[in-house]
């Protein structure tokens, strides 16, 4: 691996962290990776790393949403329960329970927009994903990196650069 990546300290992390996986910010914040090295072979190791800047944007995406909805649904309630502890309370003329009941009502359809609207977008969120590449048997893909990475050996060699091993 020090071959391959020539910082000290990355190597020295890569050691320490066999198989679990870490999440690292670029700098400046623009983004997030997912790191996981896992270890194969004769003491070989295989660093994974992934972009989930997207991933992790969407999950940000999805707390401000609900908590947005949270917002919307509770602000027609709260509007509801005044106008229905208002109804009990105090004797209305048939104007004032008309133009009650006709808030109330508003306030109930907007209600069921935004239900209807969280129905629809749990529907669209269970829907099963397009189908992507399968996925293929990984000691393969491990054995091809692992051949290519000694004919890159040899041909270094051959030039006369020498490679080591930690």
């Amino acid at each position: 691996m020090t071959n391959l990546v020539r910082a000290p300290a990355f190597v020295a992390y890569l050691q320490e962290r066999a198989a679990q996986p870490s999440w690292s910010r670029h700098p400046g914040g623009q983004g997030t990776l997912s790191v996981l090295v896992r270890p194969y072979g004769d003491g070989m190791r295989l660093v994974l790393s992934q972009d989930i800047t997207e991933r992790e944007r969407a999950e940000a995406m999805r707390r401000d949403f609900v908590a947005n909805v949270s917002h919307e649904i509770r602000t027609p309630l709260t509007v509801l329960a005044g106008f229905v502890e208002t109804m009990a309370s105090l004797p209305l003329t048939g104007a004032e329970r008309r133009r009650v009941i006709t808030l109330m009502q508003q306030q109930t359809d907007r209600m069921q927009v935004l239900v209807a609207d969280l129905l629809q977008l749990a529907q669209l969120e269970g829907s099963p994903r397009p189908a992507g590449r399968p996925l293929g048997a990984l000691a393969p893909l491990l054995a091809q990196v692992e051949a290519d990475a000694r004919a890159v050996r040899r041909a270094a060699s051959t030039a006369g650069q020498r490679w080591r091993r930690r």
